[in-house]
């Protein structure tokens, strides 16, 4: 009789019977056939090839005599038994369409709950549809904030401009004003000396005149020192107003630190939020890991117990044949013997078509692993040819350096033949000596680099972080030398302005003393005054000297004080810029931390893919499971079949055989495919010259390894000889096994008749044991009810990742046009901050230059410079030298940079100089 106890166990019969599979294929959990569906984590390449046994099993023909008394014993058993099952069948189709009624209702139920989940996540949707849209008028509001922000400072930038025009105009003005006052009081003077001088007589004049030459020459130099002093005080209010510029850019910079530090808060916060629903997930799939390893447990207990119903059984056959056979042993052994004879005819039969069939498919593995020996010793050819036309390669490489060596070196001799009398040229050759160096040692530079060129390629990612992260930082400064240029070339145009008046005074001046001249030359005959009226006017003009002497002095202490100032302000605001590069590191710090931080959790979010995808198998292989479960009809005809499993485990270990080889063929597979992934890599790096050697002698000693004692084929063959001593010991097991079915049906019967008159006895225990199996049925469809919602929840929650997962892809790749568009800009910001620098620096040089003509002014003017040449002739001659020297010189430059364009910069700057007037 079946129990019914047995309901846990999987199917192991198809749902025809000519495709029969042995029962203990599906026995225990942990065979090689639910391997098949998962991937392989360990790589076992020990099974190459497997050769089919040379002879067939011997096994009884079904039409031998012997067999048909037992076949037909056993027909007739058979089909008692299969009536009683039919009848129990019945009665449990009839429990099934309740039980489906009962699901039915449940669905609806369920249905229900689910219309309710829906519109709760049609809600969901609406809310973060509409959180979307306020985000982005969010944004759309801080962009126009953005530019108007803009707006404003380009109205306050043109604002500072026009006063700093107006402020200029009334410089000018007072300056004019402060001018006229002073031509003013000279043509007082003027007046009162031609008064004078008519009364002096023609000697007095004359010194008069030389009097009144020097001091206009006088008045002229501190004219000019006047001007000077102006546009100092000028240049300083400028240079204020640029200090309070960059304090405002400073809280500007503070304040996007700031902007910068509340959204790596943000990004924590939003990270922390991901791991904990990660946790979620996590802790989801530990419990419906527990679950199933629930039901795994309550497996075992039901196969522990269908054990003990077998021992049972054996117990009940013992006390069966001692009770039944005096009183049958002589009616039922012919029948019996004959009936068994042709089921064992039929069984043979089927089994010999199996072993036709695992005979081809032998056949058809050991073509497959043929053909993989061919694929691999391919690969083999095209590696060698690969490492062949690499060396090659290198030959070639080696010779154009070669060449290139000696062309350098024919062009050096040939330069130092040319430029070997001029400094300038040996300056060069110096320079053409240094770079053949460096460019040889550049050489040996690009030979490591090739080597280096991967992990290069991870810092150039982090350096593209890094690029996003200066972007606003070189705009600032772009603007700002913007700025600065403007200023620079309002600066040229407003000296080029006081030149021309400087020069327009100068000529007015010229016509006021020649005007003078000529009245002195009408009035010079004449004597007017007495000496005592030129004694008074000596007087006075002495003093008048001493007290413009006084305020020069004390204007000059200003001026100095000034300079004093000017310098301080210099430097601080270096202080300052030193703090903001230490400013920018710190932030460049962090910016690294933050890329480290986003490859980790890409990182993570690759290995949660790989979890999901390793839980989604296992998943599939539990519906399979389950399905195989619900097959309770193919359970019951296995039934049928129990005893002729008895009969069939010789056959257990060729089948154990066959699948555990169908896994070497898989994991084969996977070899090959890692070896073409391996290949592909090696192709890859096919600079890393000395990885490629090692890489070859491993290979080589494995191949080795492989052919001899301890390797596969070693292996293979020693597998081949124990599987066939395993037949013969097997074709010895089946002559013993035809002698045992003989007396099999016998003892069957007896079996049948002591349990159908037990469960006459005691009909309560059968009923008891129903009862006991439909709890346990009702008990594991609820945990497949909760292992189907928990499935649904982690499909949902792996929909919504990837989804995450997609948009975060979408970010990346506009980052990453980004960049690229931010990559392709650098070059040309860099050059025009270099161009910038160059002009800074020449403008400062110009500045120091202006200073120096000052002091030498000054020292002119005090009589402590001593003039070189004191003749004009000598000056012209002195300057045509110089201004020759300057042109051969710029010649030079010229002609280094057409043929050095690597030192183009430096040469610009030495150009710029020898270019100032």
């Amino acid at each position: 009789m079946c129990d019914p106890n047995l309901g846990a166990l999987p199917s192991p019969v198809s749902e025809q019977r000519s495709s029969y599979k042995p029962r203990f294929l599906d026995k225990d959990e942990k065979m090689p056939s639910d391997s098949l569906n998962e991937p392989s984590t360990k790589v076992n390449s020990k099974l190459w090839k497997y050769t089919p046994p040379a002879e067939p099993p011997s096994i009884l023909d079904p039409d031998d005599p012997l067999m048909k008394r037992f076949q037909e014993s056993l027909k007739a058993h058979l089909s008692r038994i299969n009536n009683k099952l039919n009848e129990e069948i019945f009665d449990l189709e009839a429990a099934i369409k309740k039980a489906k009624d009962v699901r039915e209702q449940e669905g609806l139920k369920l249905y229900s709950a689910q219309e309710e989940i829906s519109r709760q996540q049609s809600a969901i949707e609406n809310y973060q549809a509409t959180l979307v849209e306020v985000i982005q008028m969010r944004e759309e509001k801080e962009t126009q904030i953005c530019i108007v922000k803009d707006v404003h400072k380009e109205a306050y930038q043109k604002l500072r401009d026009e006063k700093a025009k107006e402020e200029e105009i009334i410089r000018e003005l007072e300056s004019l004003s402060s001018l006229e006052r002073q031509f003013r009081e000279w043509e007082n003077e003027i007046s009162s000396n031609l008064t004078v001088s008519k009364r002096m007589s023609e000697k007095d004049a004359m010194d008069q005149k030389e009097l009144i030459r020097k001091k206009q020459q006088e008045d002229y130099i501190l004219f000019k020192i006047m001007s000077e002093v102006w546009k100092i005080e000028s240049e300083i209010k400028i240079l204020n107003e640029q200090a309070e510029l960059k304090e405002k850019e400073k809280g500007t910079l503070s304040q996007t630190i700031t902007d910068a530090n509340a959204d790596l808060d943000a990004l924590q916060r939003e990270y922390k939020n991901l791991f904990n629903t990660w946790n979620n997930i996590v802790a989801n799939i530990s419990q419906r890991n527990q679950i199933y390893s629930e039901i795994s447990d309550e497996r075992q207990q039901i196969r522990e117990s269908f054990r003990t119903l077998q021992t049972g059984i054996d117990k009940l056959k013992k006390e069966a044949n001692k009770e039944m056979e005096n009183n049958e042993r002589l009616t039922s052994v012919q029948s019996r013997i004959e009936e068994e004879i042709q089921i064992n005819s039929k069984t043979n039969a089927i089994e010999k078509e199996k072993i036709t069939h695992l005979e081809s498919q032998f056949t058809k593995i050991a073509k497959l692993v043929e053909q993989n020996n061919a694929e691999f010793n391919e690969i083999q050819s095209d590696y060698r040819h690969y490492r062949n036309m690499e060396k090659l390669l290198q030959k070639d490489i080696e010779k154009l350096a070669s060449q290139k060596v000696q062309i350098e070196e024919q062009i050096l001799a040939k330069l130092e033949e040319k430029v070997a009398h001029d400094k300038v040229a040996r300056y060069l050759n110096k320079l053409l000596r240094n770079l053949k160096c460096a460019t040889r040692e550049q050489e040996l530079a690009v030979v490591q680099a090739e080597n280096n060129y991967g992990k290069t390629l991870l810092d150039i990612e982090k350096l593209r972080g890094l690029l996003e992260n200066n972007k606003s930082e070189l705009e600032e400064l772009v603007n700002i030398n913007s700025v600065k240029e403007k200023e620079i070339d309002v600066t040229q145009s407003e000296i080029k302005k006081y030149d021309s008046i400087i020069i327009r005074k100068q000529r007015d001046i010229e016509i006021v003393n020649k005007r003078i001249e000529e009245a002195l030359e009408n009035t010079g005959g004449e004597e007017i005054s007495p000496l005592d009226l030129k004694i008074l006017t000596l007087e006075k003009n002495i003093e008048e000297t001493e007290q413009m002497n006084q305020k020069l002095q004390l204007h000059w202490l200003r001026q100095e004080g000034y300079m004093v100032n000017l310098t301080q302000q210099r430097n601080v605001q270096t202080q300052e810029m030193s703090l903001l590069a230490k400013q920018i590191t710190i932030m460049e710090q962090k910016n690294l931390k933050l890329e480290t931080e986003l490859g980790l959790q890409r990182k993570e979010e690759l290995n949660m893919g790989r979890v999901i995808n390793n839980y989604q198998q296992k998943l599939v292989d539990l519906n399979a499971r389950l399905a195989m479960q619900k097959d309770y009809k193919d359970f019951l005809e296995d039934t049928n079949y129990v005893t002729k499993n008895e009969c069939l485990v010789s056959l257990e270990e060729l089948e154990m055989n066959i699948i555990r080889l169908k896994n070497d063929i898989e994991q084969l597979e996977d070899e090959k495919l890692s070896a073409k992934e391996r290949l592909i890599t090696l192709q890859r790096e096919s600079l890393s010259w000395e990885k490629k050697v090692q890489l070859a002698q491993e290979t080589n000693k494995n191949i080795k390894d492989e052919r001899g004692c301890f390797g596969d084929v070693g292996i293979m063959k020693s597998e081949i000889q124990r599987m066939q001593i395993r037949l013969s010991h097997l074709r010895k097991a089946q002559e013993k096994l035809i002698q045992d079915m003989e007396h099999c049906v016998s003892r069957r019967d007896a079996i049948v008749d002591g349990a159908m008159a037990k469960e006459k006895r005691n009909p309560k225990g059968q009923h008891n044991q129903r009862t006991i199996f439909q709890k346990r049925l009702t008990d594991q469809r609820l945990k497949i009810k909760q292992i189907a919602k928990e499935t649904k929840q982690i499909d949902n929650q792996i929909s919504e990742l990837e989804e995450v997962q997609r948009t975060v892809l979408e970010q990346l790749n506009k980052e990453q046009e980004r960049l690229r568009l931010i990559e392709d800009s650098i070059p040309d910001i860099e050059k025009k901050i270099t161009e910038a620098e160059i002009i800074k620096q020449h403008n400062l040089e110009i500045l120091i230059r202006k200073q120096h003509k000052v002091k030498m002014y000054q020292d002119v003017h005090s009589g402590r410079h001593k003039m070189l040449h004191k003749s004009e002739s000598l000056l012209d001659a002195e300057l045509l030298k110089q201004r020759v020297m300057n042109a051969d010189l710029k010649e030079i430059l010229e002609q280094t940079q057409s043929d050095f364009p690597l030192l183009k910069d430096v040469t610009r700057k030495i150009l710029l100089t020898l270019q100032t007037p």
